[in-house]
């Protein structure tokens, strides 16, 4: 399953996938098609994975702000 987990910039979202890179997560830097109001400039992180809690855990701790996780 995968996951895309909003992080506003596409500074954060390149962040968030080295972090991830990192801990060997595959990911992938996207654009919302639709960013609502709430999802800053409409970046987010496209994840393959079934920890979908490690992960946020991990964003967050680059002190990266997660803006939601949504599943399409």
């Amino acid at each position: 399953m995968f996951y895309i987990v909003k992080v506003g910039t596409i500074t954060n979202a390149q962040r968030a996938k080295n972090a991830l890179k990192y801990r060997g997560i595959k990911s992938n830097v996207i654009r919302l098609q639709n960013p609502k109001k709430g999802d800053g400039c409409g970046y987010a992180v496209q994840v393959y994975t079934d920890e979908i809690d490690r992960v946020v855990r991990i964003i967050e701790n680059e002190n990266i702000f997660v803006r939601g996780v949504d599943t399409p």
